[in-house]
């Protein structure tokens, strides 16, 4: 008798335990749903090429008009922590594939109201009450979304394959790849600034990319890869200057002007040598922290002197090898000058350190790090074509162009001009975010680009395959998570609808359209999306809207890992961080 009393009350202490952590669950998950709504409110606006811009105005006094999700939401400086998770998770996914943070939003707050409104469960002014059946209804919810994000790439994949517009990667179609980025790039960038703008943007990135490309030896997606790593260098920010000036060049744009003036570099027909130091070239030998004190005159001459023959040493090297630049890292003294100009050597001293860096990635140099050696190997000398000043707006810089029979990455840079430093800043933000774009269009081995329909016309696509899914699926929570994910994934066509220039916004209207795109789909095989001009059905591929396919596959993984994370979780608990 006395253990069936112990076991009865150690199971009405787990159920107590059991039922507080689902409270605890479901206010978490609540309280994450008013978030995503105050968010969407702010953003659902802004969506689509007909999207309206918000006003941003700082504390400081600053203010920015854009209708960017990523930079409103790391503009408002949320207080609410789980406001700041959700806002971080849609951070760290745009930084992967540069655009789909009002997406994300929207996609999130669809899901989290599917889920609340599923389990039947609303906040009163005791907060959050929630029967046991629930509570376990909400757990195993939360489990089945993490099932179905494992399961994504089996589900999710094919789907998109089946309707992804494929494009070979090969200098034999580079006109049609141009010409695909071209219109992968405007669609990026067709709600964030005006037609105009957009033109000339496109037409700057689509050269950066295919030049860089047909000038190297390395594969697209490989140069693509490099210039989104590398964007700080090859995107020169140009402030004062009107935008149409805006412009790509050949070579390696250095922030620093010649410390020796040599005409003849920038005009010889032959190549010539250049060396990369990272060490100081006034002192040859081992630094130690020791210092020798000069008492009279006499050892000063003499220190000076040995000074003199070891720099002199150093350039008499180099110019045994015929080095006619060299670009260094730290400042150069007058003595090192004066013994470059006697040997015909060109110096660019104060280069940056991810200046210099990007140097030697580009032409696969090795940086000098010391100069106690006498013999100097090839591995340390870049062979150049031309060296000379490049004017940038008020400024001056130069420009080094490399031979590329010796480098396998030709780098191109491009100087983005603009009336104001803040608008300069915001458009090479968009270009980042829009190369990142096409990085998300290449296939794993790289020889293709996918792209997919936009105007949520994979968002209907998948959402009829899910739905269908789902009818499969013997685990009734699994079912359930399809048939939600797949409800929700309709609100982007929804959206681009309600934002369209039609008047006709009336209940219904939106249903008519999915209607029409489901017999589309089912009787001309056609997938049809949402124009975002008259909000009625249309063909994307027709009009060439594309969207970046494993961006989209990237966009639902991430979607349902925050998803999952917001509905595992128990708390939010503040700890401080002690130093």
């Amino acid at each position: 008798m006395f253990l069936i009393r112990e076991t009865t009350t150690w199971e009405i202490a787990d159920h107590c335990i059991l039922r507080r952590r689902f409270i605890f669950n479901m206010a978490v998950a609540f309280e994450a749903l008013k978030v995503c709504e105050t968010l969407e409110g702010i953003l659902k606006g802004t969506f689509g090429p007909n999207g309206l811009d918000v006003l941003l105005n700082s504390s400081s006094g600053d203010i920015l008009i854009t209708n960017s999700g990523a930079l409103i939401l790391r503009s408002l400086n949320l207080e609410n922590r789980i406001g700041q998770t959700i806002v971080d998770k849609v951070a760290s996914f745009c930084g992967i594939t540069g655009d789909g943070s009002t997406s994300f939003i929207l996609l999130l707050t669809a899901l989290l109201r599917e889920v609340i409104n599923h389990t039947r469960i609303k906040a009163n002014i005791n907060g959050v009450e929630i029967s046991s059946s629930q509570g376990q209804s909400l757990f195993a919810l939360s489990r089945a979304f993490f099932k179905l994000e494992t399961t994504l790439l089996e589900v999710v994949i094919p789907v998109l394959n089946n309707i992804a517009i494929t494009t070979p990667v090969g200098v034999e179609n580079l006109s049609l790849i141009k010409h695909k980025i071209n219109r992968l790039i405007t669609t990026t960038l067709n709600e964030k600034f005006p037609i105009n703008i957009v033109t000339l943007f496109t037409q700057l990135l689509c050269d950066l990319v295919t030049k860089t490309w047909n000038s190297s030896a390395i594969s697209l997606k490989e140069s693509v890869l490099l210039m989104v790593d590398e964007f700080s260098q090859i995107c020169i920010e140009v402030p004062g200057i009107p935008i149409s000036s805006s412009q790509i060049k050949p070579g390696i744009l250095i922030p620093r002007q010649f410390a020796t003036d040599l005409e003849e570099i920038s005009s010889t027909p032959l190549n010539f040598k250049f060396v990369v130091i990272n060490c100081s070239v006034d002192f040859s030998g081992p630094q130690t922290s020791s210092s020798i004190q000069i008492k009279d005159q006499i050892s000063l001459d003499t220190s000076l002197q040995w000074k003199r023959n070891q720099v002199q040493k150093v350039i008499t090297m180099f110019q045994q090898h015929n080095i006619r630049l060299i670009l260094a890292s730290e400042n150069v003294s007058d003595l090192v000058l004066h013994f470059c100009r006697q040997y015909d050597i060109a110096v660019v001293s104060m280069i940056p350190q991810e200046c210099t860096e990007y140097i030697c990635k580009c032409t696969g140099v090795l940086p000098i790090d010391n100069l106690d050696s006498e013999n100097l190997s090839e591995l340390f000398k870049g062979t150049g074509i031309s060296c000379g000043i490049q004017r940038v707006g008020q400024r001056k810089a130069v420009c080094l162009q490399v031979d590329p029979s010796n480098v396998k990455f030709i780098p191109h840079y491009l100087l983005l001009c603009s009336p104001v430093q803040g608008l300069c800043k915001q458009y090479c933000i968009a270009l980042h975010n829009a190369l990142k774009c096409v990085k998300m269009s290449f296939n794993a081995d790289g020889r293709n680009l996918l792209f997919l329909p936009g105007g949520g016309a994979a968002e209907f696509a998948v959402s009829f395959s899910l739905k269908a899914f789902a009818q499969t699926v013997s685990d009734s929570n699994l079912s359930l998570a399809f048939k939600i994910l797949s409800n929700a994934l309709q609100t982007i066509p929804r959206t681009l609808h309600q934002n369209s220039f039609s008047l006709s916004h009336e209940k219904g209207s939106f249903v008519h359209c999915l209607t029409e795109v489901e017999r589309s789909l089912k009787n001309n095989s056609v997938l049809l999306g949402i124009d975002y001009k008259t909000g009625k059905p249309m063909d994307p591929a027709k009009l060439e809207i594309y969207e970046p396919l494993s961006g989209k596959y990237v966009l639902l993984q991430s979607l349902l890992q925050c998803l999952s994370q917001l509905l595992r979780t128990e708390k939010f608990i503040g700890v401080k961080t002690v130093i």
